[in-house]
């Protein structure tokens, strides 16, 4: 067991000084991919706003496509969702920020040498690959956090998890050093946090909060760049902020069924006996607004990084084909072309012991328009799911759906 520490020092010590020369370039795309805590990361923007304010003049990009429960050779996504070449493509990037080896380590000190022969593929192939068209990506490899003991009945202390991470972390450094890629241990770091601060730092020993996310960004953001990190502008941590959650909405959209996979190829008529229009058509063009909207709000990081700022304009977004309905109601005219809840009441015909009332319509309640699950509970109150922008929320949609209480 000495040995083995004694091996991570030494490797750890090669990596700072390789790691430590790690520059970005003028307009960097940047591109985090990799498992839950690559996914939780866009939901702080604390380092994200570390990057751009220590390196204003590069206006650099910055996307999360991280996804929970990634692994090297697993990637799980929607039908016809894309591949990850095909998504660092579409980004554009340059530089990869990788976070991997946790759910592999799972497998245990048997799994190890697999781990290494995938990982030295993957760093070999993502190095040689040209995604942006300015030349080979360069790649940061970042190990797993240490599990924090929550001293809760309700969860393990993670003594197991670490033991078995310490193995895949160090055979991370020795396959990023044999690669000549810069290595940023955060295991170290998070357990020196974890011991640090008043309250605990995960939700359940793994998947780090805000406050995680916060406290540890210092120690990555010197991790990649050998320097200590900016204080955070607020403004601008919350602007990163609001850029990620469009990024979000397109990256991780909520229906990727009718966006990407097999709802996407439904046709509808435009009209009654119009020509026929693919649901992926109108899904993709609303997916580039939200490319373009992300983009907007990229701006405006880029101006509070440089002390600046700037109102976000989405007067530039591109056009999405207007639907039209192929379920005309019997009063195509008509501000209400449905029946209203009273005239209902009058064509229904009940049974002998049954009575009916009104209780609420979309006349008393216009939020109750597309009304898709309802239930009574025990306190006489009944909930309504109404989904106002079925199968998701457009971009330029200022009403979302609703969950209402009557």
């Amino acid at each position: 067991m000495k040995q083995y520490y004694l091996t991570s020092l030494v490797l750890a010590a090669s990596a700072s000084a390789a790691f430590a020369q790690f520059q970005l370039q003028q307009g960097d795309h940047i591109s985090i991919i990799g498992n839950t805590l690559a996914d939780r990361l866009q939901f702080d923007g604390t380092l994200e706003a570390m990057i751009q304010q220590a390196n204003p003049q590069l206006d650099l990009s910055v996307r999360n496509l991280g996804f929970a429960a990634d692994e090297l050779t697993i990637r799980e996504r929607s039908e016809n969702f894309g591949s990850p070449e095909q998504w660092l493509t579409k980004t554009k990037t340059d530089v990869v920020f990788a976070f991997f080896g946790f759910n592999e380590s799972f497998k245990g000190p048997e799994g190890v040498e697999k781990f290494k022969a995938d990982l030295d593929a993957f760093l070999k192939k993502t190095k040689a690959a040209n995604y942006s068209g300015k030349g080979p990506a360069r790649v940061v490899l970042f190990s797993p956090i240490a599990h924090e003991d929550l001293k809760s009945p309700d969860f393990p202390d993670g003594s197991q998890t670490n033991d078995r991470l310490r193995y895949y972390i160090e055979a991370m450094q020795q396959v990023a050093a044999a690669n000549s890629v810069p290595f940023v241990d955060l295991f170290k770091p998070s357990q020196a946090a974890y011991a640090a601060a008043k309250a605990p730092l995960t939700i359940n020993g793994v998947h780090l909060k805000d406050t995680g996310y916060a406290a540890l960004a210092p120690a990555i953001f010197k991790g990649i760049f050998g320097k200590d990190a900016p204080a955070p502008n607020p403004k601008l941590v919350e602007a990163v902020e609001e850029k990620n959650w469009q990024w979000h909405q397109r990256y991780r959209t909520v229906d990727g069924y009718n966006v990407y996979g097999g709802r996407s190829q439904m046709a509808y008529e435009q009209g009654r006996g119009g020509p026929q229009l693919l649901n992926y058509k109108v899904m993709q063009e609303e997916m580039s607004q939200r490319d373009v909207m992300t983009e907007n709000r990229e701006k405006r990081v880029r101006a509070i990084a440089k002390c600046g700022d700037l109102a976000v304009d989405d007067s530039n977004l591109p056009p999405v084909t207007v639907v039209k309905t192929n379920k005309p109601g019997p009063l195509p005219g008509d501000a209400h072309p449905y029946l209203s809840g009273e005239e209902t009441i009058k064509k229904i015909k009940l049974h002998e012991g049954l009575k009916i009332n009104l209780f609420a319509d979309e006349k008393q309640f216009p939020e109750l328009v597309n009304p898709v699950q309802m239930a009574w509970d025990t306190a006489g109150r009944l909930w309504v799911s109404a989904w106002h922008s079925y199968p998701e929320q457009t971009p330029t949609s200022k009403v979302g759906d609703k969950l209402l209480v009557f």
